[in-house]
């Protein structure tokens, strides 16, 4: 019923369907507006569902037993509650329940020496049951509830309603993180920050009230994508299990990979390469809905032989740096075209043949008198990133050269390499004698 108070809230929902039956349960009322009733119920059944994460309703809730009457009435409702069992008089279980005393039973009876009251024990739920019993269905409940709360100020739950819609993300991610128990947390541990770059400074204090939890989130970018509440159109329950799914994954993965006899860098890079294909595949589906573990395994496995497929293509981890930042590199990742793996073994010769070029002999004089910025451009490992292209100093105008001739293959391009860095090596040895004389 709860999960339909949804429409009822907004205000577009139509006053007339306020007076219809939600799951069988009709909350029409003459003392209470039946709109104003559904948004209650639905604001408490929100708040109260963060109650494992919510430090300020634990607060509320758990300083006394019971709680405040205020807090105490709305817990009628739940069945299931947290808290040790009531010791009350028979009058006030009347009033917060709606029970008469003669269900009032003398078996739950207890002495108590600082009381002058007669109490009796009962935990939440055999109150509930009690109660549902007595107004013959959890409607009725309901009723009586609101009923009770109509006199009473509501800017304690609304703020906690506000508090809710401005951190539910953060809290639930918070919760999750570092709820579980010490065995779980320990492995979690272990699996969020493999191979990962983090700063010790910052993990040291994991888990503690003063650490940094929107730095662990920003680790993902699927953490991060939840934080922004981004993940399950804005669920913050389907988005954490997503989230939770995800690292199940990660854990499959990383076993696997752990398995192989490769070399630490390797296993390090089709890890990282692996989960970023992932997230590049699933990124928009994950925004949509949720994503269960056997899914994000089964694109893993697809992503990480197509990590594979390209490792064997760069022929040694030194190629294979150089190229993962290539566009053929994501666009196979992508789609698995075996045309790219082509374009990328052509991209891997054209900067042997740059690289070559400028260790012949004959060009030794020029190797000697340009900067260090320019020949690292040169080198065969350098890497040439997008934001090199830009502006007009000497090296961004040879990384943009360079960059069209290993994309393009033209001749002219590499024509113009050459031209330039002929340029740059004859200005610098005239300033050299012109210093001289």
């Amino acid at each position: 019923m709860l999960g339909a108070l949804v429409e009822l809230c907004t205000a577009s929902a139509c006053p007339t369907l306020c007076g219809q039956d939600i799951a069988g349960l009709s909350l029409c009322d003459e003392t209470f507006p039946p709109k104003d009733a559904f948004r209650l119920l639905y604001i408490w059944h929100k708040v109260y569902s963060t109650l494992p994460y919510n430090r300020q309703l634990q607060d509320l809730l758990f300083k006394t037993c019971p709680p405040p009457k205020y807090w105490t009435q709305w817990l009628v409702l739940e069945e299931m509650v947290p808290l040790p069992p009531v010791q009350l008089p028979d009058y006030e279980i009347e009033e917060l329940w709606g029970i008469g005393k003669e269900c009032v039973l003398e078996s739950h009876r207890v002495s108590d020496d600082q009381s002058t009251e007669q109490l009796y024990k009962y935990t939440w739920k055999e109150l509930h049951n009690i109660a549902v019993l007595q107004h013959e269905h959890l409607g009725n409940v309901m009723k009586y509830v609101l009923r009770k709360q109509f006199v009473n100020s509501h800017d304690e739950l609304e703020w906690m309603y506000h508090q809710y819609c401005r951190f539910r993300f953060q809290w639930m991610f918070a919760y999750w993180l570092f709820g579980v128990s010490k065995p779980c947390s320990r492995n979690l541990r272990r699996i969020y920050l493999w191979w990962q770059t983090y700063s010790k400074k910052k993990t040291f204090c994991w888990g503690t009230a003063g650490c940094d939890v929107q730095y662990f989130a920003s680790l993902h970018r699927v953490t991060e994508d939840y934080w922004r509440g981004k993940l399950a159109k804005g669920d913050e329950t389907l988005g954490i299990r997503t989230v939770e799914n995800y690292f199940s994954m990660c854990k499959s993965l990383l076993a696997w990979i752990l398995g192989r006899s490769w070399g630490r860098l390797k296993q390090k890079k089709v890890y990282l390469d692996t989960l970023e294909g992932v997230y590049r595949e699933l990124k928009l589906e994950m925004q949509g809905s949720l994503i269960v573990h056997e899914h994000f395994w089964q694109v893993a496995k697809v992503q990480m032989t197509r990590v594979c497929k390209l490792e064997e293509t760069a022929v040694n981890y030194v190629n294979w740096r150089i190229i993962d930042s290539v566009p053929y590199y994501r666009l196979y990742m992508a789609s698995g075209n075996p045309s790219y793996l082509e374009q990328i073994k052509r991209f891997l010769w054209r900067k042997r043949m740059i690289n070559n070029w400028i260790l012949q002999e004959e060009n030794h004089w020029m190797r000697q008198l340009l900067s260090d910025d320019l020949i690292q451009l040169l080198e065969f490992d350098a890497k040439i990133c997008e934001d090199m292209l830009h502006g007009d100093s000497l090296s961004a105008h040879l990384s943009r050269t360079i960059w069209l001739y290993l994309h393009s293959g033209e001749q002219h391009y590499m024509e113009a390499v050459k031209e330039i860095v002929l340029e740059c090596a004859k200005a610098r040895l005239n300033f050299y004698m012109s210093m001289v004389l």
